[in-house]
């Protein structure tokens, strides 16, 4: 993990020139904050520490990125045409269909999910995991799931299995177009900052959070499943126009991979409060009577702002600031945001992703 890397010959000491280089990068990653908040200040501080122990160990991630040889055309595309096709979206396992109906039934028992999960001894495994870790930090191990659903709730564990399940789905994204071991702390990570922010502000489900910031991404995958080159050019366009890469997708190809994750999601028959976290987490409606959008929305732009892995997306984007200030983000707020975070990220990626 980062805080065991030894920086300038000393434990937990960043050598002066790498932390000046980190906040260079920094500095261009907060282009579009224009008039940054107390809160904004200590993440962007806190940022510049985290990228450079991440500089130390993988500076080739921060290396200049070349244009030379011009950009690619773009055409346009409709999300529904990607939707259509069902041959190139992932196939959906029994065991999540039938999660799906337990968590849409309102009849459904503790013993009835039991036995839905049992039937997959692969999410039966990674629940049990990530029921006796440090995500739920449980006094007594828990050795069934039956147990399990009775100790965390049978609404909070079919979200979570549901939710979970999905990342088995994009195991073929190819690895010169997007650093899938990035994307995914990146996701692991605005999955756990949006749970404690759920936490902390007491608006949402914990479980729901986590998994809306899990998947808020997940359009991303889509269209790198059924588009790769042209996807592969919208990012090239973000980072040689230095442009936001959500608004570089709406202006080629007519739609954002936010946009086309919640009607993946909604054709999925997803809960309506998933579906709106995904949509949503670029411009949350403020008058959203569900909390998970924004609290995915603010996730994100501190996930980002720390540095902690990359969905493709180089800059920081500005939170809608009203959706912000109902998070009561004050300095202090933002070190409990990121307090042992490294640690909590590493097990739960090595939970979910590892496995």
């Amino acid at each position: 993990m980062a805080d065991e890397t030894v920086y300038n010959g000393k434990k937990n000491e960043i050598a002066p020139e790498m932390l000046e280089a980190a906040k260079k990068v920094l500095v261009s990653r907060f282009k579009y904050i224009k008039k940054p908040d107390e809160s904004m200040k200590r993440l962007a501080r806190l940022g510049a520490e985290h990228v450079a122990r991440d500089m130390a160990v993988s500076p080739e991630r921060y290396a200049p990125m070349s244009f030379d040889e011009g950009l690619p055309e773009v055409a346009p595309l409709d999300p529904l045409d990607i939707l259509r096709q069902d041959h190139q979206l992932p196939a959906l396992p029994q065991v999540f269909l039938e999660l799906q109906q337990a968590i849409s039934s309102t009849s459904t028992s503790a013993d009835d999910l039991a036995e839905i999960i049992s039937q997959d001894p692969g999410l039966t495994a990674f629940l049990l995991r990530m029921v006796n870790s440090a995500f739920y930090s449980l006094p007594m191990q828990i050795d069934t799931i039956s147990r399990a659903v009775t100790v965390v709730g049978v609404n909070q564990l079919s979200t979570l299995a549901v939710g979970t399940s999905v990342i088995s789905l994009f195991k073929d994204i190819p690895e010169e177009v997007l650093d899938m071991e990035q994307f995914w702390k990146h996701s692991v990570a605005c999955g756990l900052i949006a749970r404690r922010l759920c936490r902390i502000t007491g608006q949402g489900d914990p479980e729901r959070a986590f998994v809306s910031g899990l998947l808020h991404d997940i359009g991303q995958l889509i269209m790198l499943q059924a588009e790769p080159e042209r996807v592969a050019a919208v990012h090239v366009h973000a980072r040689s126009k230095n442009t936001l890469l959500f608004e570089v997708e709406k202006a080629l190809l007519g739609f954002d991979h936010a946009t086309l994750g919640g009607m993946l999601l909604r054709k999925w028959n997803f809960p309506f409060v998933l579906v709106a976290a995904v949509l949503e987490h670029h411009h949350p409606k403020v008058s959203q009577k569900e909390a998970e959008p924004a609290l995915v929305h603010c996730a994100e732009t501190i996930a980002t702002g720390l540095g902690i892995g990359s969905s493709g997306e180089y800059f920081v984007q500005p939170p809608n600031m009203d959706v912000w200030a109902s998070m009561g983000l004050t300095p202090d707020r933002i070190d409990e945001m990121v307090e042992d975070l490294d640690e909590e990220l590493e097990e739960a990626f090595q939970i979910l992703i590892k496995q």
